[in-house]
């Protein structure tokens, strides 16, 4: 449904009033949550189309394996044309001529055949390892598909926060600028009547230049996240949105850490590791079944025509034939070609074992830097909300200082610049804040569930 924000809308129409080449965020459009974006990122995110279109692959070739276990039948059909018919030599003797030769053309010069061919496997170890390797692709590509939904959830989550603690940024910095404006057009006032100097205005006038400048890069910055978010999200980059989302008071959660087991199996990188191992053995089973032998029932029934001229459909003197019989087929000896092969699989084996081993290290410890990444943060926005707290009351005071003349402007150009670095400051660590949580949860494994959870 499209409606229109009717905040962002006057942020946005206060921006075009108070410069006429300050450029502004999207107006009108549609309003999306968080998570209406990844809502319609799992529909129109070319990553997980993709995924998709993977694990669909890996199903048909289940099917295809499953297919080599069932009745395989053959049509088979040709017509030759002997431009120049063979020639036999036979033994004089047998024309009572004996001591000579006679040579003979022999056969016709058209000839047809046409059969059907049955096939069944009875005894093949190595398609039922084929198929359970299949069916591991697949499962393969199922985790493959929800570690490109975790690695997206996460992405959009970025992206949506950051443009979030932008536009907040914006909307300081834009107050912030209103006020500078308003001292900086009272200082002119002053000037005018004798009761300021021109450096005093100078000086507010950079001030005021630079909150500006800072105000311009802000709103660039909001519709280059806003352009980012669009683009993950698999939406045109044209489409009018803006966010609802509101980034609530930072609150203190307790953390929870997963036991080893569980923090294990909630790792996408982890299962895959596990069916890369199971593979490898797979690939030694599929080896050793080359040295059992193969057997096959084979049924065949078709005819045959014989003709000196071109009367192919004439249902005369049409030739039928059939048999049946069984195939056993066994390697005997193939230059030890299995045998590499197995010692190949061996080796790979032994080298799942290693990258699961790593993989474990590398889990505790990128679980171990986020909980830690996480509670710095937090320790760090505690610290600059309470900066921007002080600062902010600072600025004001210096600002009535100032209008009373009881400041110089030198303390209230300090002010305000104390009072931007402590913004700049708190929405950089705002951000991180946030970042940090969603990458301490997809380090346990639960960032889908803290996600579903989020109000």
């Amino acid at each position: 449904m499209i409606h229109i924000n009717t905040k962002a809308t006057i942020r946005a129409l206060t921006l075009v009033a108070f410069s006429g080449i300050l450029p502004t965020a999207t107006i009108y459009g549609q309003g999306l949550t968080l998570h209406q974006c990844l809502d319609y990122a799992y529909k129109n995110n070319s990553n997980i189309i993709n995924a998709h279109y993977d694990l669909a692959i890996a199903g048909k070739k289940v099917n295809e394996q499953i297919g080599t276990f069932l009745p395989q039948l053959e049509a088979t059909g040709s017509v030759t044309d002997n431009l120049e018919l063979s020639t036999t030599v036979l033994p004089g003797e047998m024309s009572g001529q004996p001591g000579t030769s006679m040579a003979l053309k022999m056969g016709t010069q058209y000839n047809v055949t046409g059969g059907i061919q049955l096939s069944q496997k009875i005894f093949d170890p190595s398609s039922r390892i084929d198929l359970n390797s299949a069916k591991l692709n697949q499962e393969q590509s199922e985790v493959k598909l929800q570690q490109t939904t975790e690695n997206m959830q996460y992405n959009i989550c970025y992206l949506y926060y950051q443009t979030l603690v932008i536009e907040k940024q914006r909307n300081s910095l834009l107050a912030a600028y209103d006020a500078s404006k308003a001292v900086l057009e009272s200082t002119e006032l002053l000037l005018t009547n004798g009761m300021a100097q021109q450096i005093d205005l100078d000086k507010i006038r950079v001030s005021t230049n630079v909150t500006y400048t800072q105000l311009k890069q802000c709103l660039l910055n909001y519709d280059q996240s806003l352009n980012n978010l669009k683009f993950t999200m698999g939406m045109p980059i044209d489409t009018g949105i803006f966010l609802t989302d509101t980034i609530v008071n930072v609150q203190v959660n307790a953390i929870t850490l997963p036991a080893d087991t569980l923090l294990f199996q909630n790792r996408f990188d982890y299962k895959l590791q596990q069916i890369g191992l199971r593979s490898s053995r797979a690939e030694i089973k599929r080896n050793e079944a080359g040295y059992l032998p193969v057997l096959s029932f084979t049924a065949y029934y078709g005819s045959n025509a014989m003709r000196n001229e071109f009367t192919l459909f004439n249902r005369e003197a049409w030739y039928p034939n059939s048999y049946i019989g069984l195939t056993l087929r066994l390697s005997v000896f193939d230059g030890f070609q299995r045998q590499s092969r197995i010692s190949q699989a061996k080796l790979n084996v032994w080298k799942s074992k290693e990258n699961i081993r790593q993989t474990r290290q590398s889990i505790k410890v990128e679980l171990s830097n986020s909980e830690i990444g996480y509670r710095n943060a937090l320790a760090n926005i505690q610290n600059e909300k309470e900066n921007l707290g002080l600062a902010d009351k600072v600025y004001k005071s210096t600002q009535l200082q100032y209008k009373q003349g009881t400041c110089s402007t030198l303390d209230l150009i300090q002010s305000e610049t104390s009072y931007r670095e402590s913004l700049n400051n708190y929405y950089n660590e705002l951000l991180n804040f946030l970042i940090a949580r969603i990458k301490l949860e997809q380090s346990k494994g639960t960032l889908s569930e803290y996600i579903h959870n989020l109000n």
